[in-house]
């Protein structure tokens, strides 16, 4: 079953080797963002976002391979941005070049 939580310290390994997997250019900032961690029988993505001036602000997203185009990012940002409006955050934004012209309106 697929799920989406909040990465513990044990699981940034695995987001690294996910990064690394999927070679997803730039720093993994494990202090000053959110991460959330995407299961299904195992790990296989994860998503990021920082807080900035009361808004959300998308990092990272990395899906390995073989789970990509079937939906799970999409699923992943819905859930991060989810997160964001509970935390009572007023704005969201992306900041990954990679998925620019998939978030575009």
């Amino acid at each position: 079953m697929f799920s989406v939580n909040f990465a513990k310290a044990e699981d940034f390994e695995i987001i690294k080797k996910i990064a690394n997997e999927c070679n997803l250019k730039g720093t993994l900032n494990f202090l000053e963002e959110i991460f959330m961690i995407a299961r299904e029988d195992k790990p296989f993505g994860f998503i990021s976002m920082k807080v900035e001036n009361n808004n959300a602000i998308i990092t990272n997203l990395a899906i390995l391979p073989s789970y990509r185009d079937k939906g799970f990012e999409n699923l992943m940002v819905r859930v991060v941005l989810n997160h964001a409006l509970d935390m009572g955050l007023e704005n969201a934004c992306v900041n990954i070049p990679f998925y620019k012209d998939f978030f575009v309106n």
